[in-house]
């Protein structure tokens, strides 16, 4: 009298069999939905280039108020000089035409006009040179911003890929976030 247990091998067998059966199934699972990992790793490759190109485009936009304000500024100062050679002349136009003949007051009143009228044309040329700088930097941000756009749809897709199982909707977020990078990069230059 033994301790002795019967054991089918058939049914052993056929146990043996669906778990190999689950085994694979859970393999090719797996191996399908092995693209789901780059899924995030894109995601997050595309999350830091678009904080980079906020970043960058911010820096932009405050270097272009900085641009337009010293422009605003150089253009008061131009105005400024202007008036005052305008002052200098209704001055001096009404010294001589009193018949003044303070010929002192008259050679101050000339060298004035002359002063400002010297300051004219560089505080032009500066102001334009300002504003075109304004100009450009408004220019780059907008890359940056449109980059930053194109990478967040980048992610959105991605994510709804990963989410529904979807490869397609990841593909297009390849795409977008390639045209993302693009534009990134060229706004530096």
């Amino acid at each position: 009298m033994g301790d002795h247990m019967d054991v089918e091998p058939h049914r052993l067998q056929e146990e043996i069999a669906e778990a190999h059966e689950e085994v694979e199934e859970l393999r090719k699972e797996e191996r399908s939905n092995s693209w789901v990992r780059y899924v995030g790793l894109t995601a997050a490759i595309f999350a830091v280039i678009a904080a980079i190109a906020a970043l960058r485009s911010g820096a932009l936009i405050n270097e272009a108020m900085i641009a337009q304000i010293k422009a605003s500024d150089t253009w008061a100062e131009y105005q400024a000089s202007r008036e005052k050679e305008h002052i200098y002349t209704i001055g001096l136009d009404a010294l001589i035409d009193r018949g003044s003949k303070n010929r002192k007051r008259m050679g101050d009143y000339r060298a004035q006009i002359a002063k400002e009228g010297v300051k004219e044309k560089p505080l032009a040329q500066r102001a334009r040179r300002l504003e075109e700088e304004s100009a450009k930097q408004v220019e780059r941000h907008h890359f940056f911003e449109y980059a930053v756009a194109l990478l967040q749809v980048g992610i959105a897709l991605g994510a709804v890929g990963a989410l529904s199982r979807f490869k397609p909707a990841w593909y297009v977020s390849l795409v977008s976030g390639a045209c993302g990078i693009a534009v990134f990069f060229w706004g530096f230059r």
